[in-house]
């Protein structure tokens, strides 16, 4: 079960430039959360280049999943858990996306909580990259953004 966003903004400080794209980018990205809330592989693969690479966190020991057969087997894995994602935020930045929110998952009857930290790369209206990270601030800073000692966001 996906939660609606809380909070979507159209644009992207980056070294001192706002970057405001058209809302294309996130739209892709909504499409691609409602997909897996649907368990909907046609559509979820209609949203995903061909060449797609995925990084999740379990990546660094099993590698990224590659190509639409990648996806498949992604998405089966995803579709297998119990998973329940609440997104806070949305954020186009330029062709990449972020994501953050908080994931919630049962599997194989263990409990799994994890911050939801992922950036998309969007090449012609399709993703063509999507990379899960361990904290908020990895996902922020791989997108030049930085949090301040508030927990807002500055540039």
């Amino acid at each position: 079960v996906r939660v609606p966003s809380l909070t979507f903004t159209l644009g992207c400080f980056r070294r001192g430039i706002l970057v405001v794209m058209s809302r294309e980018n996130v739209e892709v990205v909504r499409r691609v959360n409602e997909a897996f809330d649907a368990k909907d592989i046609e559509a979820l693969l209609a949203e995903h280049h061909p060449d797609v690479e995925i990084v999740v966190l379990r990546s660094e020991i099993e590698g990224p999943y590659r190509g639409h057969d990648g996806l498949r087997r992604m998405a089966a894995d995803v579709f297998e858990a119990d998973f329940e994602i609440r997104i806070d935020e949305i954020r186009d930045c330029g062709n990449r996306v972020l994501v953050l929110g908080h994931q919630h998952a049962i599997v194989r009857g263990a409990h799994w909580d994890n911050v939801l930290a992922e950036v998309y790369e969007i090449d012609a209206g399709k993703v063509a990259r999507m990379q899960a990270f361990r904290t908020r601030e990895e996902a922020l800073k791989a997108v030049g953004l930085r949090e301040d000692a508030d927990g807002g966001r500055a540039q």
